[in-house]
């Protein structure tokens, strides 16, 4: 459900913006005080190769910011790539998160995710919760802490041979740190914490290192480090998993 509406979302978006363009980072709200009603960006790569290699792959990624007295914005992401035509990466994601007002020290927050990922054997996982979040470096120029303190519950669904429906509530722990080294190159550092409150051994451990630079007014350059730790996953996968991508985003 959620691969085909991120893929029809994102195939129309793609198409409108022709002439203008693992893990998910939703935390990057804008770093500037006042920032503008609304802020949006559309990432697109492709990539191939044949001969001694036949790869083909294709990500969609695209968010929508809204700020007024409240912030609001929605995550697409897609994933898709095959290797001598056999699939090797397909997974999708959407999450909504409303935060009552970021410009407060502490504030409330509340959210909304589905995922997809075929080669995690995991089939759909719902999740929902609320917390609060606390902004630390308020005074500080250029910078932003922002920790994060809440609960979700998430029901999912693995594609193994029991077709097993996981449900359970989760502690939703983060820490982010935003740093504007200067005006066309931002660091960000987002680190989660998710552990299974009836089972603390069964707990998640997220991490993303991001650096972005500005091309154009438009355009910027980021490369990312992605690595997860899963205590108890999915028979036969790996606790640890380890990633970097790079790309060009169109901001608008």
């Amino acid at each position: 459900m959620v691969k085909a509406l991120t893929k029809s979302a994102l195939i129309c978006l793609c198409l409108f913006t022709t002439n203008a363009a693992a893990i998910v980072n939703i935390e990057k709200v804008n770093i500037e005080k006042n920032p503008a009603p609304f802020q949006g960006q559309i990432d697109f790569k492709l990539s191939g190769a044949s001969g001694n290699s036949d790869i083909q792959s294709s990500s969609l990624g695209s968010r929508f910011q809204w700020n007024e007295t409240s912030t609001q914005f929605i995550v697409l992401k897609y994933n898709y790539a095959r290797s001598f035509d056999v699939k090797s990466k397909d997974n999708s994601f959407m999450h909504y998160r409303y935060i009552v007002n970021p410009k407060l020290k502490i504030t409330s927050e509340y959210f909304l995710q589905l995922e997809e990922n075929e080669f995690t054997l995991l089939k759909l996982r719902t999740l929902f919760g609320a917390g609060l979040r606390f902004s630390l470096l308020n005074n500080i120029e250029n910078q932003q802490i922002r920790f994060g303190l809440g609960l979700f519950r998430s029901k999912e669904k693995i594609d193994d041979t029991n077709n097993t429906i996981d449900e359970l509530n989760r502690l939703n722990t983060y820490l982010t740190y935003q740093y504007k080294i200067k005006d066309s190159i931002h660091f960000l550092s987002t680190t989660y914490y998710q552990p299974d409150i009836d089972n603390t051994s069964d707990y998640r451990i997220l991490e993303q290192l991001s650096l972005e630079f500005s091309i154009s007014k438009n355009f910027v350059y980021y490369l990312t480090i992605d690595m997860s730790y899963d205590s108890d996953p999915v028979i036969a996968l790996d606790e640890l998993d380890k990633g970097y991508k790079s790309g060009i985003k169109y901001i608008f």
